[in-house]
């Protein structure tokens, strides 16, 4: 039998927060952090024509800040969804398999799909809901096979800008904060940057970052990392060996193993989002 041959349904989050294409970009930015989501529909009416990502505030944020010279981190624009937003919406149906679904995340390189039920938004699947159907599997290989690396990381007392900049023009999703010496001390992801967005861009990432982290062995079997990032609702896992971080099992990283295609050298597999 197809291993995560189960339907998405299973999985999925229900609730789907979307936004009419009225509202201000300020607006949608608050939607995400009160809902702690990563992206939201826009609706022109009733029918869903794009979505809106942390990705892309980031993005025209940063854009505008540089443009004005206002000197904080981020400046959204005051305009509206609409005349922003990615056009199209990648769905899945709710009888979709796990596997199929973790095989549509990798050919996007993004971190969820919407579940549609005819034409009606119905459910969100993401990395994060797959890592239950890892656990599910028990799936024991190490997750050195797995990771990305090397993982993408930046000083405790680098600037802001300089954080947010590289999360753009590396497309990843989040950087690992790290002391002098190099060990893990803290996370700085797309939330961080856009929850400081009233904050002066020169100042120390170690203002912001967040020291939430899941830092686990070379050697741990991938379903207990699945279940750790579940527990703490983390989009990575840190991989480390002794004092030393080895790489970042991310969101996709995960995906790919429910895929089938997660069995690569880490040599070969680009950095890590």
């Amino acid at each position: 039998m197809m291993r995560f041959a189960t339907p998405v349904s299973r999985y999925m989050t229900c609730a789907v927060i979307t936004a009419p294409d009225t509202t201000p970009l300020p607006e949608v930015h608050r939607l995400l952090g009160e809902h702690a989501i990563s992206c939201v529909p826009i609706l022109d009416a009733s029918r869903a024509i794009g979505v809106l990502s942390r990705t892309d505030l980031l993005r025209l944020g940063r854009f505008e800040t540089k443009t004005n010279s206002r000197g904080m981190l981020l400046t959204l624009p005051d305009v509206p969804a609409r005349d922003v937003l990615r056009p199209g919406i990648i769905t899945v149906g709710r009888t979709t398999l796990v596997v199929q679904a973790a095989s549509v995340l990798l050919k996007h390189r993004i971190h969820r799909v919407f579940v549609r039920d005819d034409d009606t938004l119905t459910g969100v699947f993401s990395t994060k809901d797959l890592l239950l159907a890892l656990v599910e599997a028990r799936e024991a290989t190490p997750i050195a096979e797995l990771m990305s690396a090397p993982a993408y990381t930046i000083p405790l007392d680098a600037p802001l800008a300089l954080a947010a900049d590289r999360l753009t023009t590396a497309q990843v999703s989040g950087l690992v904060v790290v002391d002098p010496g190099g060990w893990p001390v803290g996370m700085f992801t797309q939330t961080e940057a856009l929850l400081a967005h009233g904050v002066l861009s020169d100042s120390p990432v170690e203002d912001v970052m967040s020291p939430a982290m899941v830092c686990l062995d070379v050697r741990t079997p991938l379903h207990r990392a699945a279940a750790a990032a579940h527990a703490a609702q983390a989009r990575r896992v840190l991989v480390v060996q002794g004092r030393r971080l080895r790489g970042v099992l991310t969101g996709l990283d995960f995906a790919r193993a429910v895929a089938g295609t997660g069995l690569i050298s880490t040599a070969a597999r680009s950095k890590a989002g």
